[in-house]
């Protein structure tokens, strides 16, 4: 099982990123409205906080606070450079879908399968999560659906790369 000081500084770079950009990406895909990006918002950092408790120690160490820390400041470098907002959720899912594909390559690079396995896994759970973590395009509580067309898209996209099939 490889560890932190295993991989290059681009390869860890790609492996930490990946989880934080996929929830940010998925959220972002939807339309939730302010308090459906909050339920999105606690999803994804209950998903954090209960994924630090696997039993995979690459999977704990990528979420470790100082790792979450400095994959927030990578995703701000990634939103800094979007001109026009109505791109911020394309782009965001290509940094996403970018930082997977390099996290994979690594593990593999590395001959990690069970780490390999397991941050696949993870990957679409999260995504999952974040996803029906609030209701898209409801009035009050009424109506709407549970995962919005732009998020089933990019799960779509997401399940495909990590090779994960959907629920």
């Amino acid at each position: 099982m490889p560890a932190k000081s295993d991989f290059s500084a681009a390869e860890w770079r790609a492996l930490r990123n990946a989880p934080q950009f996929v929830a940010l990406a998925t959220a972002a895909a939807g339309n939730s409205g302010l308090f459906g990006s909050l339920a999105e918002g606690m999803a994804a950092a209950g998903a954090f906080a209960e994924a630090t408790r696997a039993n995979n120690r690459l999977i704990r160490d990528l979420l470790a606070p100082e790792e979450i820390r400095a994959a927030q400041q990578d995703l701000h470098a990634v939103l800094k450079a979007v001109t026009e907002p109505v791109e911020v959720a394309s782009r965001l899912q290509d940094a996403a879908l970018e930082a997977v594909g390099a996290a994979l390559a690594a593990l593999q690079a590395h001959q990690a399968a069970d780490d390999d396995s397991d941050f696949r896994k993870m990957l679409a759970w999260l995504a999952d999560r974040v996803a029906t973590a609030s209701k898209e395009g409801d009035f009050l509580g009424f109506g709407g659906e549970r995962v919005s067309a732009g998020e089933r898209r990019f799960l779509e996209r997401l399940h495909a790369v990590v090779g994960v099939p959907a629920p």
